[in-house]
């Protein structure tokens, strides 16, 4: 009984955990696309923001790998 109330509440938390991870991407790929709109613009890229928000998707997609297997 008390095993399977931890394995509930363990894929409650990995199915959380995921969500966010997917929210997290999405809304990062989002804000690249707009400071790309934004740079185009100005002529001018925010390269280091590029570049964090790109590490960050890399990570995130790494952690949704080790999850989903």
């Amino acid at each position: 009984m008390i095993k399977q109330i931890i394995r509930r509440l363990r894929r409650s938390r990995k199915k959380e955990h995921s969500e966010f991870l997917w929210k997290s991407i999405n809304q990062l790929r989002n804000e690249i696309i707009d400071d790309v709109l934004i740079g185009h613009s100005k002529n001018r890229m925010p390269i280091k923001d590029l570049k964090r928000k790109a590490a960050l998707i890399k990570k995130y997609s790494r952690r949704l790998r080790i999850l989903h297997t």
